[in-house]
């Protein structure tokens, strides 16, 4: 298991508190059940915790069910040739990619991802981004405190959205495939 950071929008995160919640409350009236039924609250306590991977999945349970759905998705599904050293060097400097300008807030979390599906994540978000982060670098468009035109900042903008990085692909998996906002 590998700790992925992603940054995810606030309704997402938001989403995904209420999901956290939801279930914490669901488990201690599971608890309270069992006692009242005559269970002895430790053997509640150890009953609940075997129920909880399938009536009660984790945060990053439900992420990387997200994910994988993403990953399987037309655009993202492959088959891709395994990064290279150098590449998966390069990919632990992707929160360093550019990105389009946005009004959209967004909140910083952490996640488990299994190995496969954090090395499929890179990989995919690698591939499917790699002619677009070509042109940005050639038009030296990336790099810290750099100084560009109107017509520079444009063009890094429409080259940005062209990059799917490992956060982004997260956010989209989990609008598509994630828990949805109550109604």
């Amino acid at each position: 298991m590998e700790k992925i950071t992603v940054w995810i929008t606030a309704s997402q995160a938001g989403r995904l508190s209420l999901l956290d919640r939801k279930r914490r409350i669901e488990e201690a009236a599971t608890i309270h059940d069992l006692v009242n039924r005559g269970m002895d609250r430790r053997t509640a306590r150890l009953e609940v915790a075997r129920m909880r991977p399938g009536a009660w999945p984790s945060l990053s349970v439900v992420v990387c069910a997200a994910v994988r759905r993403r990953l399987a998705d037309p655009d993202l599904v492959g088959p891709w040739a395994p990064l290279t050293e150098e590449e998966a060097g390069r990919m632990t400097l992707a929160g360093r990619w550019p990105g389009p300008r946005s009004e959209v807030r967004l909140q910083q979390r952490n996640y488990m991802f299994p190995d496969d599906l954090a090395s499929a994540l890179r990989t995919a978000s690698w591939r499917v981004s790699e002619r677009p982060l070509r042109e940005l670098e050639s038009r030296g468009l990336v790099g810290a405190s750099l100084r560009l035109s109107p017509d520079q900042v444009r063009q890094r903008d429409d080259l940005a959205l062209q990059l799917f990085s490992p956060a982004r692909i997260v956010r989209e998996a989990l609008e598509a495939y994630g828990p949805q906002a109550q109604k």
